[in-house]
């Protein structure tokens, strides 16, 4: 019995050993992969709260003739600014 089981694990030793880093280095990815899908959320929902509010004041418009920034990108940048942390 022992044999066959040297002989089975000779042969796939490598196999084993590369699919089980694999696994681990999944469940470490894991919460990181989490932590970007919410982020990228909060940016998404950030970003069209800040394109009603520029749309609506008369900041916006300020900001335009300041930067040269169209309003998308002016709501892009605030949602990032509003969910960095």
């Amino acid at each position: 019995m022992s044999n066959k089981f040297y002989e089975w694990w000779k042969n796939h030793r490598k196999v084993l050993t590369y699919g089980a880093f694999i696994i681990l280095f999944g469940f470490y990815l894991s919460p990181l992969i989490k932590k970007a899908k919410y982020k990228n959320l909060c940016i998404k929902y950030s970003t069209k709260v800040a394109l009603t509010k520029l749309n609506k004041d008369d900041i916006g418009e300020t900001l335009l003739e300041e930067t040269g920034l169209n309003i998308d990108e002016l709501a892009k940048i605030e949602g990032y600014k509003n969910c960095i942390n």
